[in-house]
């Protein structure tokens, strides 16, 4: 953790991303488990079928970067390759928010934040089991 403080990073938002980047061989769930699919996005916020056009294809994306990011994880040979895997994901997953939010509605913004801090409440929980099972 103290190397994410260097970097300029909260310890419990690199706790966040490590939870949420937790990979099936560590016995958790993966994350694409954890991440609202469109389809549950499309229906909390009640999506006009043009936005969920526009918001395919950044969805589409984040996916593979999530899965993209896991891999690069597992195979991070050192702490400073880890560091800056964990702010590139840092980097992606605020771009994506950015580009979401580009495409709702002010009303729809505030779900879609309620459903980020959701995301984020489990990723808490999972580390929580994490710690106590370990």
């Amino acid at each position: 953790m103290n190397y994410a403080r260097r970097l300029g990073i909260p310890a419990a938002a690199t706790m966040l991303l490590c939870a949420m980047l937790t990979t099936v061989a560590e016995g958790a769930k993966p994350v694409l488990g954890t991440i609202p699919t469109l389809e549950t996005i499309s229906s909390r916020l009640e999506l006009t079928p043009e936005q969920q056009g526009k918001l395919r294809p950044i969805f589409e994306k984040r996916k593979s970067e999530l899965t993209y990011t896991q891999l690069q994880l597992q195979t991070a040979a050192t702490d400073e390759q880890e560091r800056e895997i964990l702010r590139k994901a840092k980097e992606d997953g605020e771009a994506f928010n950015t580009q979401v939010e580009s495409v709702l509605t002010p009303t729809q913004k505030n779900e879609w934040r309620e459903i980020r801090d959701e995301v984020r409440e489990k990723a808490r929980e999972r580390i929580e089991e994490k710690r106590t099972s370990d």
